[in-house]
């Protein structure tokens, strides 16, 4: 049986390719690895969001521009579409639900992304809606949807305050989780990781530093119910 290929040197593939703003090549590296055996979870996990890190520390070193971080950015967006539509299935009967988005005043949605991704690998029904989410629509889908757990994201510390105000506004229109259907909250970003007990402070339910670690908690808490 052959070795899947090493992650780091798939990394480093790779993340020269962002760098160098090469979408095909970037690609190729994808392709090559998954045809290798590396599964879309490690490709995720190991691949695009160490890159995205990287990518980001550079920016904030001024070491690329703002125009190389959103392409980086393009290119893995594309990336991951490409490698889930190889890789899903879906077999029409969904266990759980979930409603993600980022809240209004943060861009960074990739985190949410892949925690929808590798969800909907394991039989969730997700709902992904992406960057800026206003608190009243936000709040308008989680009443129509009622998912059993609802993922916000804020990557900067200066919009922690407007999480904390949607975690609230949630909680205030539909209570506590498990409350006559009202969700769980869970949340991520880079401030989460650096402190962990900042998503309990904020009212959150559960904190997770990636989306691997948000996917076990979650099955770890299925399995227990």
């Amino acid at each position: 049986m052959i070795a899947p290929p090493d992650t780091d040197a798939v990394l480093g593939a790779y993340l020269r390719a962002v760098r160098e703003g090469d979408r095909r090549a970037a690609f190729r590296v994808i392709d090559d690895a998954h045809e290798g055996g590396l599964v879309l979870g490690a490709i995720y996990m190991g691949v695009f969001q160490p890159a995205l890190r990287e990518i980001g520390r550079l920016w904030q070193e001024n070491a690329i521009t703002v125009a190389d971080e959103h392409l980086a950015t393009a290119i893995t967006q594309a990336a991951m579409a490409r490698l889930y539509e190889q890789v899903a299935t879906w077999d029409g009967s969904a266990r759980r639900s979930l409603v993600a988005a980022c809240v209004d005043t943060e861009r960074h949605e990739v985190g949410l992304r892949m925690l929808c991704d590798l969800l909907e690998c394991e039989g969730w029904d997700t709902t992904y809606l992406g960057a800026t989410v206003p608190v009243e629509s936000l709040l308008a889908m989680v009443k129509q949807r009622r998912p059993d757990v609802l993922a916000l994201s804020a990557a900067l510390p200066p919009h922690l305050p407007r999480l904390r105000d949607t975690i609230r506004a949630v909680r205030s229109a539909l209570g506590p989780a498990g409350a006559d259907g009202a969700p769980l909250i869970v949340v991520g970003g880079r401030p989460f990781v650096d402190d962990p007990s900042l998503g309990a402070r904020l009212g959150a339910d559960l904190t997770a530093p990636d989306a691997a670690t948000a996917v076990q908690m979650l099955r770890d808490l299925a399995a227990a119910a």
